[in-house]
């Protein structure tokens, strides 16, 4: 057993000789590829290399786990391993790699244990495929995907114990004004003062926000708006219509997944377990409810990286929240922040 001097010696050598496979990034990329353990926020603007970090990041958790940012040494390393290391970490040797590896790894993440969100398909597609490329076939185990399309998978499951089957449809647009023109309809509004693209749109706003139907007629019951009496029915009207039909809209993918988790814990707890590593893009083009989703898959090992950049959001018409990002550290306050500041675009 390795004395308590020896201890943090030989993880300072782990760590460096953990490092000696990201010598192509930047200091600050380095850092942010080997902080594996809790809260990290990464500032990275456009050019800043951040998909390639996230690469690397991944890479490092399933190759390492969390040997790189760990102070722990194994129980079963000797004198000799620390020696090893020692002479490793000043004379690097392919042909000792491997021992080099086995010394440094320290519970290696399983690829299903980590979820990659970002905000579109194709970056979900580059992200797959660039793993892929580094790390074989096992690397499709990884959920890279979207928000909606990780709920999606989440919901096909479990989406029975909110009373809808799990054969559910998802509407598109052209559905949702269908559905909202059959209901202004129903409620024999004047289409002229009533159009189905604004009602939808505050529909869409309080979904993003996490406003059920009854908190919303709740709210205009005690408004002298009589426009948002008028949007607190067609709301209950247009909500329930979706649920007779087995439907979903867009806004509903999250919103049911944060349902589901508050309503069933056990859901959530398998989730939480299953989930030890996540890492958003782009978070701060995320909403209200998107924060909430994370926040709940993120309180079980606490292990969550975001990545955006404070000072451009591009989806403030979606009601995307950048105090998610600016608010970051006081709603984690063990967040360590790294600035990835280097632009290779110019």
């Amino acid at each position: 057993m390795l004395t308590p001097e020896q201890t943090l010696e030989f993880c300072r050598l782990r760590r460096e000789v953990i490092g000696q496979n990201y010598q192509n990034l930047n200091p600050e990329q380095q850092k942010a590829v080997l902080a594996t353990e809790g809260p990290l926020l990464l500032l990275a603007g456009a050019g800043s290399g951040k998909t390639t970090v996230l690469i690397h990041r991944v890479a490092n958790l399933i190759r390492y786990g969390r040997g790189s940012d760990c102070l722990e040494a194994p129980e079963w390393a000797t004198e000799d391993d620390l020696a090893f290391l020692r002479d490793y970490a000043a004379h690097p040797d392919k042909e000792k790699r491997l021992q080099a590896d086995r010394l440094c790894a320290l519970d290696p993440a399983a690829p299903w244990t980590i979820i990659a969100i970002t905000f579109t398909n194709k970056a979900a597609g580059e992200l797959k495929a660039r793993l892929e490329k580094m790390l074989g076939p096992s690397a499709r185990d990884v959920w890279a995907s979207t928000f909606h399309s990780a709920c999606v998978r989440i919901l096909r499951r479990h989406i029975d114990r909110l009373g809808y089957d799990n054969s559910f449809t998802i509407y598109d647009s052209d559905d949702q004004k269908t559905v909202m023109k059959a209901v202004i309809k129903r409620l024999e509004l004047d289409s002229k003062m009533y159009k189905e693209r604004a009602l939808l749109s505050a529909v869409s706003s309080a979904k993003n926000e996490l406003v059920s139907v009854s908190q919303y007629e709740l709210e205009a019951a005690g408004d002298y708006d009589y426009m948002k009496k008028i949007y607190a029915k067609a709301y209950r009207e247009y909500q329930e219509t979706l649920q007779a039909n087995n439907a979903l809209d867009f806004d509903d993918i999250i919103v049911k997944t944060v349902e589901l988790f508050k309503s069933c814990p056990e859901v959530l707890d398998s989730y939480q377990e299953r989930f030890q590593y996540i890492m958003v893009d782009e978070y701060q083009d995320t909403n209200h409810a998107q924060y909430l989703l994370v926040s709940l898959l993120a309180g079980g090992h606490q292990n969550l990286c975001v990545v955006g950049d404070d000072d451009q959001s591009i989806y403030k018409f979606r009601g995307a929240n950048i105090r998610n990002i600016l608010d970051f550290e006081e709603h984690f306050p063990e967040a360590v922040t790294i600035k990835l500041e280097q632009n290779y675009r110019s």
